[in-house]
């Protein structure tokens, strides 16, 4: 079956409750946040993510009364962002064999007005690419974003990298009929068995959190 962008974007739209996906020609509005411009800005030496985490750090500090820890926003904000490419890759090609473009040009989101995550995402590009190249968009994009993201906080690279990993792991589980999700697996070289995340999320930082189900801290 053949696809275009358009049919991929109305079968992406359905399968995550929290997360409409479209079509645009264009970056939709102002209100949107481009990849490409994102990227741009941050290999350039700049922090285009710092009013998204000072926006997670305030609310942290309204709603547990306390100096809020930085690791927090700055672990979230880069899942987030590294899901936007990781969840398009990784439903699609679990369900059809076949992805949009997920490159950074190709990708725009708008943020959740008080949740601050990813609500929607825009594919701007009309390619529609095998799960090779889907696998090499998403390592191309997300290592750009993770290599030059810095927070101002110490994050190691396995951190970084791992929470692509989880990102991806979670989509390819997340379609009830994904056919195509091992082929996609392999090809993006994930474990579809592993039960223990690979990164942390830190938010066992606040107080009164327990880490989450999954966490690498409490393994065993």
């Amino acid at each position: 079956m053949d696809y275009t962008v358009g049919r991929l974007a109305g079968k992406l739209d359905g399968e995550v409750s929290w997360l409409a996906v479209r079509a645009a020609g264009a970056v939709p509005g102002p209100e949107w946040i481009s990849c490409a411009e994102v990227l741009e800005e941050q290999l350039a030496g700049g922090d285009p993510t710092l009013g998204w985490r000072q926006d997670l750090l305030d609310d942290y500090g309204r709603e547990y009364g306390i100096e809020p820890p930085v690791q927090v926003a700055a672990m979230f904000v880069l899942m987030w962002y590294v899901s936007v490419p990781a969840i398009v890759a990784g439903i699609s090609t679990a369900l059809t064999g076949v992805s949009p473009d997920v490159s950074a040009e190709a990708l725009a989101f708008r943020k959740h007005p008080t949740a601050h995550y990813p609500m929607e995402v825009a594919l701007l590009s009309e390619r529609v690419v095998s799960i090779e190249e889907a696998a090499r968009q998403v390592e191309e994009h997300t290592r750009a974003f993770t290599d030059s993201y810095r927070p101002g906080v110490k994050m190691s690279s396995r951190q970084k990298r791992g929470a692509v990993e989880d990102e991806l792991r979670a989509a390819l589980r997340l379609p009830e009929e994904a056919v195509q999700a091992a082929t996609a697996a392999e090809a993006f070289r994930i474990d579809l068995e592993q039960k223990v995340r690979t990164s942390c999320c830190f938010v066992y930082a606040l107080p009164n959190v327990n880490p989450c189900g999954g966490c690498p801290r409490v393994r065993g």
